[in-house]
């Protein structure tokens, strides 16, 4: 009986006396204050005691030992500031330029870094400045004071009638220059020829929406470049766009489609193409891939490097036709993206997983539309399908001039010819593309020649500037088997045996820096 009294005094004596009353327990019923709640509500309540003079006598939250402390009003109290002199912000800047350009650089924490502070926006030039100095212009004491003076404003018409006037002149001018600019004589017929549809692929804007959603989801983009032609099939507007807008993404060149050249090609383009960006050879394939281990610990030196995040986006972007999907497939050893041999496969952007903590973005081809490359090279580019041009002759004449002939008389078996006509004639009688009459099918047998193309059935490559034809190691006769490996593909797998001879995984992350598997 004791023990009931003793606690029943006891919670009787913690019961709160009133609303601000800390005497009660933390564990109370639902709609009621706590001690916690009350305890701090008093808090904030809490006055010093003062004498007569305004002086401190006694403070809860005063330290005794100080009494007249204050804490500095400042707002870097309220906000996540830093405050950086003048040198020091030069030293910051000369320090970081040499490095911010820099391609095999990884800046760590890059949250942390004042990246906006590097450029100076007084000095930049051909760009728009962020701070107008309109004094150098426009002096205070011209302006205004006593002495201000003001411009007189030009003024092209004094009345309505001199407007008019003036208008009549400029309709009059702009009809002489239009009249005189379009074509006369027989050549009037085509003033109002427009280029065809089928030539602007990969340049709308549903296209470039969704290179930019790739861009701005990716940390690592790669640019696939076809080994055949990388000048030509590389975009250098995209690069300046990252390397200005986006410098904290890393940006990798992939040279794909590296079986359909020779090996020596291929280390000359790596070794020209690693000075401006780490670059890497690959093969795509699901069953026998090549440069897929140095493509791997390449993703994996990168992905820990960015530690603060929890997962790493890795974007494909090119040009159509050039293996984005393909490389994607390699990786996944499964086919996971929609591919084929044509352009224009891949219609939007989508999410690929890789790793737990990588993942793939597949890109549309995009084709940027300041260039100078005729119908020809866009045919042969790879960005338009051969089953939709109309006239497929007239782009038989590039590709006779660009492959040595050699190379034709060993894939089509014809010994000599006069000029496309001659050769597409005498392909479509070998071939059996006849018309009613006994004529040759002569766009049957170019478009034949050009999958043949785009399909790496022809051998075909370009050389890095400055480089000759052949290198010193390797023997005529050797380099034109060489290049002819891919002709012969009915007896194995194109160039596949020898690439990996003369390049492999260890030469191909040499040129990247990363280490292979």
């Amino acid at each position: 009986m004791a023990k009931k009294t003793k606690s029943a005094g006891g919670a009787k004596a913690r019961q709160p006396k009133h609303s601000t009353d800390a005497n009660r327990s933390n564990k109370i019923a639902k709609g009621q204050r706590d001690a916690a709640t009350v305890r701090r509500l008093n808090m904030y309540s809490t006055r010093a005691v003062r004498d007569n003079k305004g002086r401190i006598i006694h403070q809860d939250l005063q330290s005794n030992e100080l009494p007249n402390t204050r804490i500095q009003p400042d707002r870097r109290w309220f906000g996540n500031t830093r405050v950086i002199g003048q040198k020091q912000l030069e030293q910051f800047r000369e320090e970081m330029s040499a490095k911010i350009n820099d391609s095999y650089t990884v800046l760590l924490r890059e949250k942390k870094l004042p990246l906006q502070l590097l450029e100076d926006p007084e000095r930049k030039v051909g760009a728009k400045q962020a701070r107008v100095d309109l004094l150098s212009t426009q002096p205070f004491a011209d302006t205004f004071g006593p002495n201000r003076r003001r411009k007189r404003p030009k003024i092209s018409a004094e009345g309505y009638a001199d407007l008019v006037h003036s208008a009549v002149q400029s309709e009059q001018k702009f009809d002489y220059k239009a009249n005189n600019a379009a074509p006369q004589g027989d050549f009037e017929e085509f003033k109002d020829a427009a280029k065809d549809a089928i030539f602007e692929k990969g340049q709308s804007k549903r296209i470039w929406g969704e290179l930019y959603k790739v861009l701005d989801s990716s940390d690592v983009v790669i640019q696939v470049l076809d080994a055949r032609d990388p000048e030509g099939t590389r975009c250098k507007f995209l690069e300046q766009h990252i390397r200005k807008t986006a410098r904290h993404k890393h940006l990798l060149l992939l040279l794909n489609k590296c079986d359909l050249v020779p090996a020596w090609v291929t280390k000359r383009w790596l070794h020209h193409l690693s000075r401006d960006y780490p670059t890497l050879a690959f093969h795509a394939s699901i069953t026998n891939p090549f440069g897929k281990g140095a493509l791997l610990s390449l993703l994996r030196q990168l992905a820990r490097l960015r530690s603060d995040k929890q997962a790493v986006s890795v974007g494909f972007i090119g040009y159509p036709n050039v293996g984005k999907s393909s490389v994607i497939n390699s990786l996944r050893t499964k086919k996971v993206c929609k591919t084929a041999p044509v352009p224009g496969e891949t219609k939007v952007w989508q999410y690929i997983t890789l790793m737990k903590r990588i993942f793939l973005i597949d890109c549309p081809g995009v084709v940027y539309h300041r260039n100078n490359d005729s119908e020809s090279d866009a045919v042969l580019k790879g960005v338009v399908r051969v089953e939709g041009l109309e006239d497929a002759t007239q782009h038989v004449g590039p590709v006779l001039d660009r492959v040595k002939p050699e190379y034709l008389r060993r894939a089509y078996r014809i010994k000599s010819w006069t000029d496309h006509e001659d050769f597409l004639g005498q392909l479509a009688h070998s071939m059996g593309k006849l018309l009613k009459g006994g004529d040759p099918d002569l766009n049957t047998a170019a478009r034949i020649v050009l999958y043949d193309w785009q399909r790496g059935k022809i051998p075909f490559y370009t050389l890095p500037p400055g480089y000759s034809d052949l290198p010193h190691d390797v023997e005529p006769a050797a380099a034109v088997a060489a290049d002819g490996a891919t002709a012969d593909n009915q007896q194995q797998q194109p160039g596949q045996q020898l690439f990996a001879e003369a390049v492999t995984a260890g030469h191909a992350a040499a040129e990247a820096g990363a280490m292979p598997e």
